[in-house]
């Protein structure tokens, strides 16, 4: 018990420890977004080259990085990519590494490095997934707002200017980079382009097409957000009720999938010989793999199933 609490102790010290690593090493980017967001205006020799350099830099990475990166800046988590690897890094080995070092548990050391290597890319996804539905619940207010910007006789750019001052975040702050961008220079196709592929949203996607395209053929564009706005509500309400009917089979699939788990901790807890016995020979971990890779199998069919496309 003493063991467990030293261990638990130093798993604490070296998590914050990591935290105040990362909050320093961050220092920089966070004085840099703050004197970008202080900026108004430049020559544009000057970001020519500041596109330049940024080209250059996005064609050294990896596609793996690129969307890493993608994921962070989506989620409202202002770290890069390497540093959270990192973290990802400490987090998952360290704690496992203590634990069998002190108490010699096998079983807790591997509980803690499979938690390590999930609770991290599970929780940047979960704060992307929670930020972009609250994008796309915002999208119906922004179109309102735009609309009637263009029909008081306001520009796009003014009516973009309205959405990133008056709506809270963080459909504000997504369009408020894209203002900045416009100020920058940039064109209105290629920053609202560029944020249709950094979230990732149909609906986004559909008024960013039809923004382009009236901007090619002509059009009212006031009507036409309108009209994508209604199809938008009944999107969302499609999804609803999807939501609904697929209720039981996700709670049931859940229940299924964490039932062995929970089982395998409260034998843990009154008999760890119950458990131990499968680490003692090969049949028992072959069993192991075996049903781990059952789980995930169980639980990539149930997700595809109530995943319904529309």
């Amino acid at each position: 018990m003493n063991a467990l609490i030293v261990t638990l102790l130093m798993m604490l010290t070296v998590f914050f420890l990591v935290l105040l690593i990362l909050y320093r090493i961050s220092a920089d980017q966070r004085q840099m977004q703050k004197r970008f967001n202080g900026m108004t205006s430049l020559g544009k020799s000057d970001f020519a080259s500041l596109t330049k350099i940024k080209r250059n830099r996005d064609k050294s990475k990896h596609k793996i990085f690129k969307k890493l990166e993608n994921d962070l800046s989506m989620s409202g988590i202002l770290i890069r990519p390497s540093e959270f690897l990192l973290f990802w890094f400490v987090l998952a080995f360290a704690p496992s590494i203590l634990i069998f070092m002190l108490s010699n548990n096998i079983i807790f050391a591997i509980i803690l490095l499979l938690f390590g290597l999930l609770i991290p890319p599970l929780y940047v996804n979960k704060k992307r997934a929670k930020r972009v539905e609250l994008f796309e619940q915002q999208l119906i207010d922004a179109i309102s707002i735009m609309s009637s910007c263009l029909k008081a006789g306001l520009t796009f750019q003014q009516a973009l200017v309205s959405i990133s001052t008056e709506m809270p975040n963080p459909i504000s702050e997504e369009f408020g980079r894209v203002v900045k961008e416009l100020k920058l220079g940039s064109s209105i196709e290629t920053s609202l382009t560029r944020l249709s592929e950094k979230i990732g949203s149909q609906n986004f996607m559909m008024i960013v097409s039809a923004i382009l395209i009236q901007r090619q053929t002509g059009g009212n564009l006031s009507e036409i957000l309108t009209n994508i706005s209604g199809t938008i509500k009944e999107r969302f309400k499609i999804k609803n009720e999807i939501k609904v009917l697929t209720a039981t089979a996700r709670t049931s699939g859940l229940v299924v999938g964490l039932m062995p788990v929970g089982i395998i901790f409260v034998f843990m807890l009154f008999n760890p010989d119950y458990v131990t016995i499968f680490f003692k020979s090969n049949l028992g971990i072959a069993m192991i793999v075996i049903a781990i890779f059952m789980e995930v199998i169980g639980y990539l069919v149930i997700r595809k199933i109530v995943n319904i496309k529309f």
